[in-house]
């Protein structure tokens, strides 16, 4: 009983740690002076639309414009998320959970 509870201390230890989902990581742009798009967590979003309760405000070939509530940022191609991400997926997991 002894050898099975050291063992699976061990393994418990040194396995890594769950890792924490990031929202919010630009993943590519497809920039156009028409109509640009960008990847954020695998979906295709456009100027003006909203992922995860935050609107993408302005689409450069480097860098995209964020906007939520009161806060705005920007941020390029695989750079880390802004912590404003996290506020807003907050909310929306509350919403989901509740319908």
């Amino acid at each position: 009983m002894i050898v099975v509870f050291v063992v699976v201390f061990i393994y418990n230890s040194l396995r890594p740690a769950m890792s924490h989902r990031v929202y919010g990581m630009v993943e590519g742009v497809l920039y156009s002076p028409d109509s640009s798009s960008v990847l954020i967590d695998g979906q295709i979003v456009r100027e003006g639309e909203h992922i995860y309760g935050v609107c993408v405000t302005k689409i450069h070939r480097n860098k995209v414009e964020f906007e939520a509530g009161d806060r705005k940022w920007e941020q390029r191609i695989r750079e880390r998320p802004n912590p404003a991400w996290g506020e807003p997926n907050q909310l929306q997991m509350q919403i989901e959970d509740t319908e």
